[in-house]
């Protein structure tokens, strides 16, 4: 018999597998990011359908397999992600791609898991694209924190620990985005990924 996991997650991509399979990578609070694959969600019967888009956060049902996860259903699925502006939707894709790109295996990182949600959801309620920029590229910093791939230092701990909602820490990092921006660049290419 195969355990049943339920886990609070986002989906962070989706590509088409076999005649009717999904093939969807989730990043979850509590298994970490992982690729599971979603039988006949392509079907249009399938109660799956539209739960599965990128963005899409909710409390999945997975099953482990022997040798792979599958999604077995959704519950309380939440598209708000989805209805922002394109911009919005592109800056949170940077964010997923680079998630994707670093993470490597099911590694659980609920602190990464907790900043990357409240990060796209002050995200895309962001009063200015000014302001989205600033919450971008807080939210890139913490992940590269959390991942190891940037040391904490005084000048760039108030954008680690700070409130996402907070007015003065976005105002702050929209001031010192060229500085934040460089150590974002630096930290990427002295990883070699």
């Amino acid at each position: 018999m195969y355990k049943k996991f339920l886990t609070e997650g986002l989906v962070l991509g989706k590509y088409p597998t076999g005649e009717a399979n999904v093939s969807v990578l989730l990043f979850t609070k509590e298994l970490g990011l992982l690729r599971a694959t979603a039988r006949s969600a392509r079907a249009e019967r399938s109660k799956l359908r539209y739960g599965l888009e990128p963005f899409t956060r909710g409390a999945f049902s997975l099953i482990r397999g022997k040798n792979e996860w599958r999604l077995a259903g959704i519950d309380r699925g939440d598209r708000a992600l989805l209805l922002c502006s394109s911009s919005r939707r592109r800056s949170m894709g940077r964010i997923a791609r680079l998630l994707l790109r670093l993470i490597q295996g099911e590694e659980v990182n609920v602190p990464l898991y907790k900043d990357v949600t409240e990060g796209f959801l002050f995200l895309i309620n962001a009063q200015s694209e000014v302001d989205a920029a600033s919450i971008e590229c807080m939210v890139v910093l913490r992940i590269l924190s959390r991942l190891g791939y940037l040391s904490q230092t005084p000048e760039i701990t108030q954008f680690l620990e700070g409130d996402f909602s907070s007015l003065e820490l976005t105002a702050q990092a929209a001031l010192s985005r060229a500085h934040l921006v460089q150590l974002i660049n630096d930290s990427l290419s002295a990883s070699g990924l």
